[in-house]
């Protein structure tokens, strides 16, 4: 994801850790303004209706639509659905705008995120959500007097990875890699997936930049990050260029679907014919893992000190300590 920004300004220094106390508790106060009215597209794909929407509204659809409580698991929800609150609202906000060229400000689809308007009424935590979204009514993760971009993905494997890695542009400082062991302690989440190597090498040749033209030979991992990730990817075939993981993942996924490569966390194998990916994950690995959040909720950490630690020096604030 990316997006455009609000330019705010922030009231004290974003790089001072505050006191141990505080770490991980919402910052103290009464509830601020809920910061205005979004311009989303609400319509199905090829039928654009732009519908307006309260931000504390589309808070709630959106974190009802981009991650799931277990129901044996009550007891960690509000906290998870505080998490998420934050970051859906953090996103909003510096991404106002974003399709501004269209006439609105969102889309609802993973572009930006998934939003279904009114999907929280259906949900068995509608209460909790409400809730979770009307504590955290007015916070955002800032970064030097602005919010973040709050990117975030569903399984990071372990480790996560910075945005520079992942995305080859410069890195937000917030978004660096940070080791990961509570995702994999609540959800392994190791996969395989088998391509024959001629049906690659046609997904690969419908994007320019990962075509190899009339061969393919094999694939070939050469640079990984901190994450443990797929940076550089040598693609050998009758061309034989070197991209990002996330370049080719994304091709694959064009054609396939989620289901195939699902993260650049792998290893890589010819097998006859074939192509092999045995890798662990599930996303692109840079910002919030949400499953690493349920763990660490899971074992008893708090949803402030859980976002300052997947986004390294950033803060929760709330709108009113901004400028």
């Amino acid at each position: 994801m990316a997006a455009g920004f609000v330019v705010l300004m922030l009231s004290g220094c974003a790089a001072r850790q505050p006191p141990p106390a505080a770490r991980g508790r919402l910052p103290a106060g009464p509830p601020v303004g809920d910061g205005g009215t979004l311009r989303v597209d609400v319509g199905p794909p090829g039928a654009r209706r732009i519908a307006p929407v309260t931000l504390d509204a589309y808070v709630r659809d959106v974190v009802v639509s981009e991650i799931a409580v277990a129901a044996a698991d009550g007891a960690l929800a509000g906290a998870v659905y505080e998490a998420q609150a934050i970051v859906a609202r953090t996103y909003a906000v510096r991404g106002r705008g974003r399709h501004a060229a269209e006439g609105f400000d969102l889309c609802a689809t993973t572009h930006c995120q998934v939003f279904r308007r009114d999907a929280w009424r259906a949900s068995r935590w509608a209460q909790v959500i409400d809730q979770a979204v009307a504590r955290t009514r007015g916070l955002v993760l800032a970064w030097d007097g602005r919010p973040i971009e709050a990117v975030f993905h569903a399984h990071c494997g372990g480790h996560t990875s910075a945005a520079a890695d992942v995305w080859r542009g410069g890195s937000a400082p917030y978004l660096q890699a940070v080791a990961d062991p509570y995702c994999v302690r609540e959800r392994p989440a190791r996969w395989s997936w088998r391509t024959a190597l001629d049906d690659l090498r046609l997904t690969l040749n419908g994007r320019p930049r990962t075509s190899v033209g009339t061969r393919l030979d094999g694939i070939q991992v050469v640079r990984r990050d901190a994450g443990g990730r797929a940076s550089d990817v040598l693609l050998a075939g009758d061309r034989a260029p070197v991209v990002s993981g996330e370049d080719m993942r994304l091709a694959i996924l064009a054609r396939h679907g989620a289901a195939t490569l699902q993260s650049t966390r792998f290893d890589v194998r010819r097998a006859g014919a074939a192509v092999v990916f045995d890798g662990a994950g599930a996303g692109h690995g840079v910002g919030l893992c949400q499953i690493g959040l349920i763990g660490r909720v899971r074992a008893g950490q708090r949803a402030v000190a859980i976002l300052e630690t997947y986004y390294p020096g950033a803060r929760v604030m709330r709108l009113s300590g901004l400028t």
